[in-house]
This record gives structure tokens, C-alpha cells and sequence, in this order.
């Protein structure tokens, strides 16, 4: 619960603090919020089945409220101050984005899907340039992009739902970038001179980030609402839960049962079975599963 601990928190502030760009800042915080939401419904769940105590889950509800009205705060005062500044980079934003010159990409297949609308721009390799440019040293042998443009596409993630699979999340695919894959955009195009004339430093966050790998449920409610979103169904959790199980992998199978709580109370869950397994590989209450959506939405929907 490191994570989500005041001193944690008041290290999160004092690293926000340093970026001068108000834009950049901006960005960092409403992500940082999402991901804090995000990680934050673990905790409830984890609280509701009993593996953290009252005492704990109080304490860790009362940072989360505190740092919730900085944030908005934040953002807020951000918004009001450099309302001019938002506009003009909405207005000189890639279509389909608020915030990114161009768009990102992290793989071939993602690479495959965009090329194209670059290339009739006539912006091919301006864009490669700009995307080599933006990259830096990642996690074991992976390439990332800077902090800066992981946030802004993170923000503006409605334009790549159908590049991401089971995924919510852009940035973690941005943080998984092959060297091959970095090799190839350099044979694309002559870039090399292209790169040396960009003189732009990437920040670097020195502290842990929140984003972890979805689990298996959050990838099928997540693949659910993908769905429902490309045919124009609502998000109601009553209809998102009902379409769980048509949203599974063949070996895979959702029913919902009545489980133990902290409290020894009987309440619904969703619980995960995959064949062979006599036990529910993964369980999550309703209650949770609400919570979740509401989180969801804010990322899949456009902003």
C-alpha cells in the first residue's frame, strides 16, 4: 500500500511541482488521477473480501480524498489560467487528438493502422522524425516515448481503442517498444539527420508508476465495452455484466455467485473459471465491478 501513502503522495506533489510546462503538468496529473482511481478500486475490493482491515482501508480512504482535492484543485486552477494556451494545442493536435502533434505508435500492427492517414497528409517523415525524436531508454530492453507524450496520448486514448486489443491503457504499450521496432523506423525513412536536428530532452519520473497489466476480468469487461461501444450500447453495468459472458475466450467462463466478505456477509460476485481449474481463478464483487466501470468509462470515452 506504499503507493498510496501520504508520504508517497507528498513525493508525487514535489515531482509535479518541478515541471514547468503547465501543460505537461496538467497532463501528468489528470493521468496520474486516473491511475490513482484505477489502483484505488484494488484496494476496495481487496477491503470488501477482508484482506485489508478497517483501520487500514480508513486511512487509506482519507489520503485518497485529500489528494483527490489537490489534484482537482490543480487542474482546475491549470485549466482557468492557461485556458488559451489548451486551445491552441487542441487546434494544432492530430485529428482525432486534443493534445498530440501526431500519434503515437509502438508496433508494426499499430504502425500498419496509422501509416496510412500520415501518408496521404504528406507527413510521413515529419512524423517519423517527430516519433524517433520522442523516444528514450526504457525498462530491460525496451524503448518508451518521454513521460510528456505517454500522458498526452494516455489522455487521449479514444483514438487508438481498436490498436489496443484487451487493453486500456496506451501507455503501457508505450512503455514496451521493441529495439526492432525502433531499427525498422529508422530504415523507413533517412532520419538519422532528421533526429539530430531535434534538440529536445525527455523528462523522467524517479518514482514507481501505478500502471500495471489489467488482470484477466479486467481484459473481458474491458473487451466488453469495447464492443458495445463500436455498436452504440450503452455502458449500463447491469447490461455490461449480462454481456460478460458472450466477451470470453473458450476456455474461459463467467458466472455470478454469492461470496463470503470481510464482514462474513453473502454478497454477488463475478467470479472467472477457466476449464480444468475446480476453483474461480479470479472473483470480484458487483460492488467493485461498479466501481470499475466508472473508472473504465472516463478512459474509453472520448474526453
Amino acid at each position: 500500500m506504499l503507493l498510496f501513502s501520504k508520504p508517497y503522495l507528498d513525493e508525487y506533489k514535489n515531482f509535479v511541482s518541478t515541471i514547468k510546462d503547465p501543460l505537461e503538468r496538467l497532463d501528468d496529473i489528470e493521468v496520474y488521477l486516473d491511475d490513482f482511481e484505477r489502483g484505488f478500486d484494488q484496494i476496495y475490493g481487496n477491503h470488501a473480501i477482508g484482506r485489508i482491515s478497517n483501520k487500514e482501508y480508513k486511512i487509506l480512504v482519507k489520503e485518497r480524498d485529500s489528494f483527490f482535492k489537490w489534484g482537482n484543485e490543480e487542474i482546475t486552477s491549470i485549466k482557468a489560467q492557461y485556458s488559451d494556451l489548451i486551445e491552441e494545442r487542441s487546434e494544432k493536435s492530430w485529428s482525432g487528438h486534443k493534445r498530440l502533434k501526431f500519434p503515437v505508435v509502438w508496433n508494426r500492427d499499430s504502425y500498419n493502422k496509422i501509416e496510412p492517414e500520415i501518408r496521404t497528409a504528406g507527413l510521413k517523415g515529419d512524423w517519423i522524425a517527430w516519433l524517433l525524436a520522442n523516444f528514450t531508454e526504457g525498462k530491460d530492453e525496451y524503448w518508451t516515448y518521454d513521460d510528456r507524450i505517454i500522458n498526452a496520448a494516455q489522455l487521449d486514448m479514444y483514438y487508438y481503442l481498436e490498436f489496443l486489443g484487451d487493453s486500456f491503457s496506451v501507455s503501457y504499450s508505450c512503455s514496451k517498444i521493441s529495439n526492432n521496432f525502433v531499427t525498422f523506423l529508422f530504415n523507413a525513412q533517412k532520419v538519422l539527420e532528421l533526429k539530430k536536428e531535434v534538440n529536445t530532452f525527455g523528462r523522467r519520473r524517479n518514482y514507481p508508476s501505478l500502471e500495471k497489466e489489467p488482470t484477466e476480468l479486467d481484459k473481458i469487461i474491458i473487451r466488453t465495452m469495447k464492443n458495445r461501444i463500436k455498436i452504440n450500447k450503452d455502458l449500463n453495468w447491469h447490461n455490461v455484466l449480462r454481456d460478460l459472458k458472450n466477451n470470453t475466450y473458450e476456455n474461459k467462463t463467467i458466472t455470478i455467485a454469492p461470496i463470503a466478505t470481510m464482514r462474513d456477509e453473502m454478497k454477488d460476485a463475478i467470479l472467472l473459471h477457466e476449464k480444468g481449474l475446480t476453483e474461480a481463478t479470479q472473483k470480484l464483487l458487483i460492488s467493485t465491478f461498479q466501481k470499475k466501470l466508472t473508472t473504465f468509462r472516463k478512459l474509453l470515452l472520448p474526453k
